[in-house]
């Protein structure tokens, strides 16, 4: 045998020791909410690692498939065992009941029973193989089952991290120490699983595929033991009664079942004015009757959590909140727990933060108006209010791939303003604007909708046509053109009839790329104006009307 697998094989053995060792230790010295799920569980580990280890001695695959099938004993019960380990320590007690224990283990139950079962083996493994012919561990090929039983572990730790993460947030400095160890504790096993598994799925060439989940467990249990039983810190210190509820800077009052003032904190005396004396034993109506509002929230509601505005200047804003107190066994309702906290500053804050965010809001719908309108004059023709150039060059970046791989023809009308110069000449340049308006309007008006119309230069404009063949653009700018032909501008009083000479190319008849689509449309629009003008020309046919 290698002597490499010897030596991770003797690791493991010597991890397995280790765990049971500290396993005993804990047994026998500590008496703490957890000990016994956190001892299964260094026991599940000490099974995962000493099958391991035998795996990687056997010489035979069955000897193998065997101490595999063990290994899935450890490997399956540890992320329950350390969910319940965290679910005591963390005092979800209402979770460590015996129904959703149950309900924990029906998953791992089946994977184990899968495992065990020759016939029904191949669920949760394909196939199994040694990594080499001199010994070493085994190369696993998942079935279906093996992700559901991932699943559910990935799921157990994720949630029991979120338990502790959430009572590191919870509990004071003198208790984040503890729980900072655990939380490391259980991240460092999760994410080397994570890496073995995603390298020996995603990339099983990467490394060699030996899982060290089982060995970083060695140092979680390191972890655990310096930062809960060495420090002694699991119980909690008690806090003294008088303690809370002199430091409390909230407003509380306690009254038993028949509304008699049992309790009130020195928060209460500082807002109404008056000593603990003058109001322990008294009826609410008494205390609270310079506050009314107050007064009939607690009088007629056992439970609630509600804002009660007080009157004056200015005006008091108190959260409160009712708590009824039960008899443990009875569950009679024994009093109530009044808490009232100021809340003016908050709202005041609310409310300027309100207004703030509607006039953020109106910037920002303001700022999105512009940042469109910018968008838009940027595409934009200023003088015809079609398309540009630019947003011609991009549209046919996009239309000619998506042409080619949907297999549909895309066409380009040019057209050029036959004797535009003399309209400029005879009439002026206001002249020639009017026309170049006039014709850019037409051609919105009687394109289809996803046809693009751009003004390419001067007094050449371009129909972008996506999904419309050579002979329908060629049919519909011989429309364009007798219709066209056929409108009078009038301009200062003058009747003008303008017509306009044009070319038709198509992708992919007549090119390859936009580009050359654009050059053989510009081409037949020259054959057209050399051969009299206001007609339409189709590119390399003849150069003949039809």
């Amino acid at each position: 045998m290698d002597i490499k697998w010897i030596a991770f094989g003797g690791v493991l053995v010597i991890n397995t020791i280790f765990a049971l060792s500290v396993a005993v230790f804990i047994a026998r010295k500590f008496e703490v909410p957890g000990r016994n799920s956190l001892v299964s569980v260094l026991i599940s580990l000490a099974i995962w690692s000493f099958a391991y280890a035998m795996i990687t001695f056997s010489p035979s695959v069955e000897m193998k498939r065997f101490w595999l099938k063990v290994e899935n004993i450890g490997i399956i019960s540890q992320p329950v065992l350390w969910f319940i380990f965290i679910l005591s320590y963390t005092r979800q007690t209402r979770f460590l009941k015996w129904p959703f224990i149950a309900m924990l283990c029906v998953i791992p139950a089946i994977s184990l029973a899968l495992i065990f079962s020759d016939q029904w083996f191949h669920l949760y493994y394909i196939s199994i193989k040694p990594l080499a012919v001199n010994g070493g561990p085994l190369v696993i090929a998942r079935a279906p089952w093996y992700w559901v039983q991932l699943a559910q572990s990935y799921t157990l730790n994720a949630i029991g991290t979120i338990f502790l993460i959430s009572r590191f947030i919870e509990f004071r400095n003198i208790f984040r120490k503890q729980l900072a160890f655990l939380i490391t504790a259980a991240l460092i096993p999760l994410i080397v699983n994570i890496v073995y598994q995603l390298i020996s799925n995603l990339r099983p060439s990467f490394l060699i595929p030996v899982d060290l989940t089982p060995i970083s467990f060695t140092i979680s249990i390191w972890l655990i033991s310096l930062g809960i039983f060495r420090t002694e810190l699991l119980d909690l210190v008690p806090i003294a009664r008088d303690v809370i509820m002199e430091n409390i800077p909230e407003m509380v009052f306690v009254v038993d079942a028949h509304d008699r003032v049992l309790d009130v904190n020195n928060v209460a005396e500082k807002w109404l004015g008056k000593s603990r004396h003058e109001m322990i034993g008294q009826d609410p109506i008494e205390v609270f009757k310079e506050w009314p509002q107050l007064l009939n929230r607690f009088l007629f509601t056992e439970s609630t959590r509600e804002e009660v505005q007080i009157p004056g200047t200015p005006p008091l804003i108190l959260e409160v909140i009712i708590t009824p107190i039960y008899a443990e066994q009875t569950r009679e309702l024994n009093g109530r727990i009044i808490l009232a906290y100021d809340i003016t500053e908050r709202k005041q804050l609310e409310d300027e933060l309100l207004n703030t965010n509607k006039t953020l809001q109106a910037k920002i719908m303001e700022v999105e108006f512009l940042k469109e309108k910018l968008q838009e004059q940027a595409i934009r023709d200023p003088l015809t209010g079609v398309f540009n150039r630019r947003f011609l060059a991009e549209s046919l970046d996009k239309e000619i791939p998506q042409a080619e791989r949907e297999n549909t023809p895309v066409s380009i009308v040019m057209m050029d303003v036959d004797f535009f110069k003399n309209f400029n000449d005879t009439f002026g340049h206001k002249c020639g604007d009017v026309v170049l308006q006039d014709l850019a309007a037409f051609l919105t008006e009687n394109s289809r909708q996803g046809d693009i119309v751009c003004r390419y230069g001067g007094e050449e404009f371009v129909i972008l046509m996506p999904n419309a063949t050579l002979h329908d653009a060629y049919e519909r700018a011989e429309t364009w053109r007798r219709n066209y032909t056929a409108r009078v501008i009038h301009f200062d009083g003058k009747a003008l009839s303008i017509s306009f000479s044009a070319g038709v190319a198509s992708f992919p008849l007549h090119g390859a790329s936009g580009e050359s689509i654009l050059y053989a449309a510009d081409d037949a629009l020259y054959h057209s104006k050399n051969k009299g003008r206001n007609r339409v020309t189709i590119y390399k046919l003849q150069q003949t009307e039809k």
